[in-house]
């Protein structure tokens, strides 16, 4: 026994022939391990199998053929019989196939010297599925594309034959229920019969075609479930005869409907035979499964995401850089203006040796006004010893202002910084209205001119500050 990654499958076994359908016995058959059979175009092959979840010392899984069994033709579907046990002396197999030439096959075997087959022969056309009586295995039951589902002895005697109004699909036997008979039609109509009568009894409709397999739930017999289309379908034949769940499931259309025979809420799927996306897929009724979002649509929606995103960066990145552009223009603009101007301030005579050299007592007025003074009187009358320094130093300072007066106004420092903001205003103004002259531009003049009244500190405010400090504003001119 071998693991293969392949379509994520967990062990594979090597089959000498072509397989088309694989059958696990739903029955006990007496024996730790689990028979299994399975079909191809010539052979009938049934082995036993074991898994590492059903015995710790099984590595994988254990897989030994007991028997190959000669069929010669096509095999279609197969089923178990309830009669079949590897416990016995002897063992006995019974199963029983349906074949592409539209017959049934039972085969008996003892797996020694006594190996047997009846051919049972009444269908027109293909058989679709077959199940044994699940309690004595004494009958089979078949449905067919020719519109009919027949139950036959094991002689191969038909016991009952009943008309359908599609291509039969399934047909269930349910051990709780060994009277009635459930049939799956193509056209998606399920019906119960009643085997002593032979009447149908009750009928599901799916409203949805084509139905394809159908399925009684082991552990509750009031459930069923079906696929047809692309979807899997569930009723409870207590409420409607509508399904009360339903889900798309397969891309490709759905084949197969199996039930878990241990747990009502679990049952499988499979996908369309041949197709590449085809799926066996579980499920769970309380934990439902969202479908998965085709290949395709996955790949145009990361394609769309993507090129999306690299035009949103690229658009991004042209906004950056021409933001960045117009920024780094109108810095050149900065700096050639402020370079302008400093070499028109640097032109003006006389500016050079300007110096602030005031007294820190006439700095204090200046920038905090009569909260500072407030402050030095304060700290005065707090401090005699301290009034006196500062006493001291005011008659000091005093005595340098008296030296100074003697120099011409321009180099007074008490009239310096007031000349200096006329003549920065002035040049500013002049300076505004050349560069605006130089643009051609009319409207430019205007506005420039209008912004140069507004900046730097007006004449009148000058001259009224030189009045509060004891200035006369004459000398300015």
């Amino acid at each position: 026994m071998k693991q293969d990654s392949t379509r994520n499958t967990a062990y594979t076994v090597d089959c000498e022939d072509y397989v088309h359908v694989v059958k696990f016995n739903p029955f006990d058959s007496g024996d730790a391990c689990s028979l299994i059979a399975y079909g191809g175009d010539n052979y009938v092959v049934v082995g036993t199998c074991r898994f590492q979840e059903e015995d710790a010392e099984v590595e994988g899984m254990q897989y030994k053929t007991l028997r190959m069994f000669h069929h010669g033709i096509r095999v279609d579907a197969i089923a178990w019989s309830p009669e079949t046990r590897l416990d016995a002396l002897p063992p006995q197999i019974r199963f029983c196939t349906a074949a592409s030439d539209k017959k049934l096959r039972l085969f008996t075997s003892d797996l020694q010297d006594k190996n047997e087959f009846k051919t049972f022969d009444g269908h027109s056309d293909y058989i679709n599925d077959l199940v044994f009586a699940p309690k004595e295995g004494q009958e089979v039951a078949s449905v067919s594309d020719d519109h009919t589902c027949r139950v036959w002895d094991l002689e191969g005697n038909e016991k009952a034959h009943f008309v359908l109004r599609s291509p039969g699909m399934s047909v269930c036997w349910h051990p709780e229920e060994a009277f009635k008979l459930m049939v799956a039609e193509k056209n998606g109509t399920i019906r119960f019969y009643d085997l002593i009568t032979q009447q149908a009894i009750l009928s599901l409709e799916c409203e949805q075609t084509p139905l394809m397999s159908a399925d009684w739930c082991l552990k509750n017999t009031l459930k069923i479930g079906a696929v047809a289309g692309s979807d899997w379908l569930i009723w409870d034949i207590t409420c409607s005869s509508y399904p009360q769940d339903k889900r798309p499931v397969h891309l490709d259309r759905a084949r197969l409907f199996r039930w878990s025979r241990v747990n009502e809420n679990l049952f499988a799927t499979t996908g369309y035979p041949g197709k590449t996306t085809s799926q066996l897929l579980v499920h769970h009724l309380g934990h439902p499964q969202v479908p998965a979002i085709q290949q395709k649509r996955t790949v145009a929606f990361l394609n769309q995401f993507v090129v999306h995103t690299v035009q949103f960066l690229n658009r991004f990145s042209t906004v950056c850089e021409e933001k960045l552009s117009a920024l780094s223009l109108r810095i050149q603009q900065i700096e050639t203006t402020l370079n302008i101007l400093d070499a028109k301030l640097s032109s003006i005579p006389g500016l050079e040796d300007v110096r602030f050299e005031v007294s820190s007592a006439n700095m204090n007025s200046v920038t905090n006004g009569p909260m500072a003074q407030t402050t030095v009187d304060q700290q005065t009358a707090v401090s005699p010893q301290s009034g006196q320094n500062n006493i001291h130093e005011e008659g000091l300072q005093k005595t340098e202002v008296v030296t100074e007066n003697v120099r011409t106004v321009a180099k007074d420092p008490r009239y310096a910084r007031y000349l200096k903001m006329v003549q920065v205003n002035l040049h500013a103004q002049v300076l505004i209205v050349i560069l605006a002259v130089k643009l051609h531009k009319e409207n430019t003049v205007r506005q420039l001119a209008q912004l140069s009244l507004c900046q730097g500190v007006p004449v009148m405010a000058i001259r009224n500050k030189m009045i509060s400090e004891g200035l006369n504003p004459d000398l300015l001119e």
